[in-house]
């Protein structure tokens, strides 16, 4: 028999273990514990973040046979808490609906709940993506929406809120879910590890959490993937980059020190090891724009705690006596724009190494705060100062070229 996957077996089965959705698992644990249920509900969230998660814990508590009315955390042992895990509970109706779009799908349900539930207190119909219903469906199982039998619950799944008809929202109590914190998912891939008996470094860790984006289904997937690529049931930093198509940080901050020590060959030495060993170029690029905003908080905010949980504390520090507000402003400028030019060029890793050029070029230019204080030198010292007569011109044309948008104005 196979093994089931991580994201099945770690997936909560009652209310109070779901992560980061303290608001909505208060809210709902209230309404059962009060007897005021709603009899329809909207789930929104991005991917990952416990949407159908709750939706299925609700359609269990709302059936959960070990108790004498619904309950928020259902026993998952009786006979409809089990058939409603394994799905085939006759009375939960699961319909994802982007298959499903067509009012004929929506015209199925109406005629099925006609009937009281055979086994079960109600029923229970969980509708995800129901933002892909087409309007004709939506018109359809509007009636049925609002004014449903007394044994009839509709939870409805969303990544697009927007495109809900506002005429159904206004029949739902609706709950938007979080991005869950990296702390806790980082928490919660601690425990996976702990109960499955693997061994992850903390870098590694950090890492999934940030390319998750806050999604906890992502996050498992990421360290299950990671850990069918690996020899054994350790799991290195290698093998999480590997996955994930990253840079990794060790190696990001020394295309960073080259970048600032002005030299182009290594820094593109360095980005092309990144790329053989597997790492795709739009990644690249938004780590450098993540490690860029880091550094542009710290200067800005004179904050650093958080950044060496991510980062080597040394080779950080170093980069940041190197680097200003001004030079890091450029160098996000540069990169955000890049972002679009590796999208739409022909081959994306030689358009990055054309930005990594940029970047160096930057490095070497004086700030903007030096150029100031160059002008101020100037003036005082010659009353006849024109910029025209000045090699600092020279300095503004540079940056210029990198900055087309600015002017020179000569006063």
């Amino acid at each position: 028999m196979d093994k089931i996957v991580f994201s099945r077996k770690y997936r909560p089965k009652k209310i109070s273990d779901v992560i980061g959705q303290d608001f909505a698992v208060r809210t709902i644990e209230n309404a059962f514990e009060s007897k005021k249920i709603a009899h329809a509900f909207v789930f929104t969230g991005i991917r990952g973040v416990g949407k159908t998660t709750i939706a299925r814990i609700m359609a269990m508590g709302l059936n959960c046979s070990s108790f004498e009315s619904p309950t928020a955390n259902p026993c998952n042992k009786c006979i409809n808490c089990k058939e409603i895990l394994e799905d085939r509970f006759e009375e939960v109706l699961e319909l994802d609906a982007a298959s499903h779009t067509g009012v004929d799908d929506v015209r199925e349900i109406i005629s099925y709940i006609k009937y009281r539930p055979a086994k079960g207190r109600y029923k229970v119909f969980i509708i995800d993506e129901v933002h892909m219903l087409s309007n004709s469906a939506f018109n359809a199982l509007l009636k049925t929406v609002e004014e449903p039998p007394e044994y009839v619950k509709f939870i409805f799944c969303t990544t697009e809120l927007n495109k809900i008809p506002i005429t159904i929202l206004s029949r739902c109590q609706k709950f938007e879910l979080n991005r869950v914190s990296k702390d806790k998912i980082i928490v919660n891939l601690k425990n996976i590890i702990s109960e499955e008996n693997l061994k992850v470094s903390d870098e590694a860790l950090h890492n999934i959490a940030k390319f998750s984006e806050g999604s906890i289904r992502d996050s498992i997937t990421i360290l299950e993937q990671s850990l069918l690529s690996s020899d054994n049931e350790t799991i290195s930093t290698e093998d999480i980059n590997r996955t994930l198509g990253c840079t990794g940080n060790k190696l990001l901050l020394e295309i960073y020190t080259e970048i600032l020590k002005g030299d182009n060959k290594t820094s593109i030495g360095k980005l092309n090891e990144s790329y053989e060993r597997g790492a795709n170029p739009d990644i690249i690029i938004s780590e450098l724009m993540h490690l860029t905003y880091i550094l542009l908080r710290v200067h800005a905010t004179k904050e650093n705690v958080s950044i060496y949980e991510e980062y080597n504390k040394e080779q950080i520090d170093l980069i940041l006596e190197k680097t200003s507000l001004s030079m890091l402003n450029q160098f996000w400028q540069i990169l955000l724009k890049g972002k679009e030019e590796i999208r739409i060029a022909p081959q994306a890793m030689e358009a990055l190494e054309v930005i990594i050029i940029r970047m160096v070029f930057t490095s070497k230019l004086p700030t903007i705060e030096e150029l100031v204080f160059k002008i101020k030198n100037e003036k005082d010292n010659d009353l006849n100062f024109n910029i025209d007569n000045n090699d600092i011109r020279n300095d503004l044309k540079k940056i210029l070229d990198i900055f087309p948008q600015g002017k020179l104005i000569n006063k």
